[in-house]
């Protein structure tokens, strides 16, 4: 992945930090996005011509299905045949909006036939991301929801705008944050039709407004041996692994097994306790420390543990 300066950093770019807080500030307060939005899920990758499947650079894409706004599914590996940008945005990135029209007038210019758009709404409800595509009139693009940033989380998606280049095979050939500059943008879709890797942009100081995710550990006590752990930190997928901190809770004296339910969302465990000494605070501070040992690199808050 191209490295990235996040003007948040730096001294000088306070009315950055201003923009940033207020977009950040409206995400947090934009209510369930899930609420009414069908979520979307990551699945099973068709063979293709490379067998490593991920989110990397020469790597076959993660497949995944969402909806659109009004309901059509969108599944990645039925665009295979054809280039595809898949772009992350949400109406509260400034530089997504400006970026998106860049993206349908080289569309347009192309043919829709020769590259495929696929704009992955991050976070927020279906009628909010119907809304900004009227107004931006990019009607060529396939839609995709994900509401609750399971595609995001996979494809290791840290800020907005994120576009990934795949060629006609569904590989992976150059991943771009920040808005992308005409040029990048032409040498990117040229590699992807081409099927060919890109080479790494040069540096480039770049605006990316970082995703605010909540960091949340809930833990229900079932009944004295048995505790049920969910996370968005406790996911396995092609960004991220908590599975090593997992393992770690499945030990003697601390519980008798773990049942793993990681494809839900948020992924969740069932802790059984060690019928001797069922410490429920033990088996959670086990779990802490392995999470701590690996952090979620796409979650900077701190972990808070909420108990019901």
């Amino acid at each position: 992945m191209n490295r990235f300066v996040d003007w948040r950093r730096l001294a000088l770019a306070a009315p950055l930090l201003v923009i940033a807080g207020v977009a950040l500030y409206a995400l947090v307060l934009r209510g369930d996005a899930s609420a009414g939005t069908r979520r979307a899920l990551l699945a099973d990758t068709p063979p293709g011509i490379e067998d490593s499947v991920g989110v990397r650079q020469g790597q076959l894409a993660r497949d995944f299905v969402a909806v659109s706004p009004d309901g059509t599914e969108v599944r990645l590996s039925d665009l295979r045949g054809t280039p595809v940008i898949i772009n992350f945005w949400a109406s509260w990135c400034t530089s997504c909006l400006a970026e998106m029209p860049e993206f349908h007038d080289l569309q347009q210019r192309i043919g829709v036939d020769n590259l495929q758009v696929v704009a992955i709404n991050t976070g927020e409800s279906a009628d909010t991301a119907q809304e900004f595509v009227e107004k931006l009139g990019v009607d060529t693009f396939r839609i995709a929801l994900d509401p609750t940033l399971v595609v995001a989380d996979a494809y290791g998606v840290f800020g907005m705008p994120t576009s990934i280049f795949l060629d006609a095979d569904g590989v992976v050939r150059a991943t771009y944050a920040g808005h992308i500059p005409g040029d990048t943008l032409e040498e990117f879709v040229t590699a992807a039709r081409s099927g060919a890797s890109a080479p790494e942009s040069g540096p480039r100081l770049r605006v990316v407004t970082t995703v605010a995710r909540e960091h949340v550990l809930e833990v229900r006590e079932v009944n004295r041996r048995t505790l049920e752990v969910r996370s968005k930190s406790l996911r396995c997928d092609n960004s991220y692994c908590a599975s090593e901190a997992i393992d770690a809770v499945f030990a003697p004296g601390v519980s008798m097994g773990v049942n793993r339910h990681l494809d839900e969302d948020p992924p969740r465990i069932v802790i059984v306790l060690d019928p001797d000494t069922p410490r429920a605070r033990e088996a959670i501070d086990v779990l802490l420390r392995g999470l701590a040992a690996n952090p979620d690199p796409l979650y900077e808050r701190p972990l808070e543990v909420i108990w019901r």
